[in-house]
């Protein structure tokens, strides 16, 4: 009994622990990077006020936007946001590039939201909004030259890397250009592509081709995956032409993406349920691994442990949305939600 009691209590600690690693994970799509100030005034403090008034608000509407459906913000006072309640969203910052005078100021901001804060807002306003992230892809953008001559790297591999795309609701992982053929990927060649998601340990792979000209930036690509049988399954990454740079072709890359997957996630029904689930895993890392899963979950609002052992543990959960949403929302942590037909409703690394 005291052998039980003492494994019952190392794992209701490794639960709470999981709890409070994971909130960074949990947290990262409340970031806004990249968010360029730039004011004048009579004087040099003035213009500081300013320019970080004007960027808060600025970074705090792009977090609400990216975090809400355009529909549910029409239909709520959500287009009005004030500088006060942009501040009191903001958990943190950091300037970089700063340039000031007597009466100019400018830089760039990073800002840092506080979930807690930003929920109640929405919340308040009764505005559905997601706050988890999809599943991460591996990326490979492949720049195409005025010659037609396609090349790894670039600006437009640059434009992904310091565009702070790990932070949108569909983050995308970039694979080093020195880790893959062109012409393997350029040709979607389905060993190279299996070989770049056994590299990452992603489930898919997004590769874009760009160009840019005197006129427009012009993107398209497809996200590959495989099946159970290994069997390549294609999705096409609708073109897009954009008048700016290759920063700005990213973005409307992964603006539908992330629309899709809001869309997908949005809870509108406030009901809760329950649910009797086994977690079952091979050794403690794992069992970390999914406890951090399951409680860090934005759609999982109370995991309860009710018993465990050495290779699984018993836990009610209790959920938001549908089972569908929840499911979704796990495999993208690195969990899998499904029913057994001898154990019921079972979670297992992904």
């Amino acid at each position: 009994m005291q052998a039980i009691r003492q494994a019952a209590q190392w794992a209701l600690a490794g639960l709470a622990a999981g709890a409070l690693s994971v909130s960074a994970f949990a947290d990262s799509p409340f970031t806004v990077d990249g968010v360029e100030i730039d004011a004048r005034a009579d004087t040099a403090t003035e213009a500081q006020r300013t320019a970080l008034q004007q960027g808060q608000t600025e970074g705090a509407i792009e977090l609400l936007e990216r975090l809400t459906l355009p529909e549910d913000r029409m239909e709520s006072d959500l287009l009005v946001l004030s500088a006060d309640d942009a501040a009191s969203l903001i958990a943190g910052l950091q300037i970089s590039d700063e340039q000031r005078s007597a009466t100019r100021y400018r830089g760039v901001l990073s800002l840092d939201f506080d979930p807690r804060a930003v929920r109640r807002y929405l919340t308040g306003l009764g505005v559905p909004f997601v706050e988890s992230q999809a599943e991460a892809m591996a990326l490979i953008p492949i720049t195409e030259l005025e010659t037609g001559e396609r090349v790894l790297g670039g600006d437009w591999y640059e434009a992904w890397n310091e565009g702070g795309f790990e932070h949108a609701l569909t983050p995308v992982e970039l694979v080093a250009e020195d880790a893959v053929v062109l012409d393997e990927i350029a040709a979607l060649d389905p060993a190279a592509l299996q070989a770049v998601l056994d590299m990452t340990g992603l489930g898919k792979v997004m590769v874009l081709v760009a160009r840019q000209d005197a006129n427009a930036t012009r993107a398209a690509g497809v996200i590959v995956s495989f099946d159970e049988t290994g069997a390549v399954q294609r999705e096409t990454v609708e073109r897009v032409t954009v008048e700016g740079d290759y920063t700005a072709a990213a973005r409307a890359i992964i603006a539908p993406l992330e629309d899709a997957w809001k869309r997908a996630s949005v809870v509108r029904d406030t009901s809760v349920a329950e649910l009797d689930v086994s977690i079952l895993f091979d050794n403690l890392a794992e069992w970390r691994e999914l406890q951090q899963a399951v409680t860090g979950a934005s759609l999982i609002q109370n995991a309860r442990l009710d018993a465990v052992s050495r290779n699984g543990a018993a836990m009610t959960i209790t959920h938001r949305g549908a089972r569908e949403q929840v499911m979704a929302e796990l495999r993208a942590r690195g969990a899998v939600l499904a029913e057994d037909e001898t154990l019921g409703w079972t979670v297992r690394s992904r």
